[in-house]
């Protein structure tokens, strides 16, 4: 790469600065010390971008995490940047995907930050390589022609200014421009599944079908059409407010679905597939069925509309200590305690979870490790899989820990079934605590 290639990449994310922030921004930059941050870093340091660097230390690869951290805070200290590292404990996650917990937990830590500093945006480095792991991902997922284009440059809270660039041109602007970087020896590992697109799909494609991932980043074009689309008939279908039940029950089902799922994300609520089928069977349930989407959200079946309605839950979640649970903790809904032997039909070992724990109602999202099952499975699915009543279902507590791992499903009201009991915290022979929950109802 000539100094001529080297200098497009900066004022290609120049331009993309002046196009999405009339000013100057602040940054919040996530930097894990791997040659895509490093060469953001570097162009924010050429452009003369104010940023916080925040570098995530998941310790998971010893001596190897230590050094990339090092790297990272001397770098920022050289080129002008404040820094930040923090240090996490992959131990606390003992099951389920581990790049999904990072990803939770990065993104916690730089929308904490982006408050904290009344920063413009989160920056990172994600490029076309990265774009077409993510369409693949979808693809291969099922999800909707919508979903097929991609990342954003910029969705009012993260900014990928690198899209347009591969791996390669990334890896040569390191070059030219002397850019220190470190390689994570983790990620020839195939056992996650963006590995094993990049070190093993994408490769034997490459031989394959020359030019593959262009045709994969033209699927872009098709999911933003079909956004278009689902943009100019939303009028005829639904407002603000409500659902249009007629109109909706004429259409072919997928469309149906489509169009009720944009209807929802207006309120600012992704929801699983399970969801959507229960918002969908809505239209032919009886008027006054009911289906919670979260804490403060709920779509209501009239006669001729779904309606939304907020502020409707009134279960108010808390959150209970170890040392309250040994001496019993008692409200309206349940009775939650410690002892030695099994008090209830629905109990856990108490040495196998995190204190404190959180009960509040399910919402659209959560996910469980179902006793006996060795992956996770979302909430809505469990229970609509387990045939639990509308009327129970959308009552439904789950009992968590601070970082979100729900241990329990515990179905309000139910005289035949308790609930569910998450495989991470199930009591076996060994158990000598089991923690108890009653419900009252």
């Amino acid at each position: 790469m000539n100094k001529s290639e080297s200098s497009s990449i900066e004022k290609r994310v120049s331009e993309k600065l002046k196009e999405y922030f009339p000013q100057k921004p602040n940054f919040v930059v996530g930097v894990s010390g791997g040659a895509d941050s490093m060469a953001l870093l570097y162009i924010l340091k050429k452009l003369d971008i104010h940023a916080l660097v925040v570098h995530i230390n998941y310790e998971m690869r010893g001596e190897e995490s230590n050094k990339d951290q090092e790297l990272v805070e001397q770098m920022s200290f050289e080129w002008g940047f404040e820094c930040c590292s923090v240090r996490l404990n992959s131990k606390e996650i003992s099951s389920g995907n581990f790049q999904n917990w990072a990803r939770e937990q990065r993104y916690n830590i730089f929308n904490g930050f982006l408050t904290e500093i009344e920063a413009d945006g989160i920056a990172v480095a994600h490029h076309k390589n990265d774009q077409v792991e993510t369409i693949i991902q979808k693809l291969l997922r099922g999800s909707s022609p919508e979903a097929w284009k991609g990342m954003d440059d910029w969705n009012n809270e993260i900014f990928r200014p690198l899209l347009e660039f591969n791996k390669a041109e990334i890896l040569k602007y390191c070059k030219e421009n002397s850019i220190p970087f470190r390689t994570d020896s983790s990620n020839i590992d195939s056992k996650y599944s963006r590995n094993f697109l990049r070190n093993e799909f994408s490769q034997k494609m490459d031989k394959l079908f020359k030019g593959w991932q262009e045709n994969v980043m033209k699927l872009q074009e098709y999911g933003s059409l079909n956004k278009k689309m689902l943009d100019l008939l939303a009028k005829d279908y639904f407002d603000d407010e409500k659902l249009f039940i007629q109109p909706i029950k004429e259409l072919d089902v997928i469309l149906a679905q489509s169009l009720i799922k944009k209807f929802i994300e207006q309120f600012h609520i992704q929801i699983s597939k399970g969801v959507l089928e229960q918002a969908y069977n809505l239209l032919s349930s009886q008027v006054g069925s009911e289906l919670i989407l979260s804490e403060s959200v709920k779509l209501v079946r009239e006669r001729e509309s779904i309606i939304k309605v907020t502020g409707v839950v009134e279960f108010e979640e808390y959150q209970v200590s170890e040392t309250e649970v040994l001496n019993g903790v008692s409200n309206n809904e349940l009775v939650i305690k410690i002892s030695k032997s099994i008090e209830s039909e629905l109990y856990l070992d108490a040495d196998r979870i995190k204190f404190p724990l959180l009960v509040r109602r399910w919402k659209a999202g959560d996910s469980i490790q179902p006793l006996g099952m060795k992956g996770t499975q979302k909430v809505s699915d469990h229970l609509t899989n387990r045939k639990v009543p509308t009327a129970i279902r959308e009552k439904s507590l789950v009992l968590c820990d601070s970082d979100g791992t729900i241990y329990a499903i515990i179905f309000e009201g139910n005289t035949t079934n308790r609930g569910t009991i998450s495989e991470l915290s199930k009591a076996t022979d060994s158990t000598k605590r089991y923690l108890s929950i009653t419900s009252k109802k």
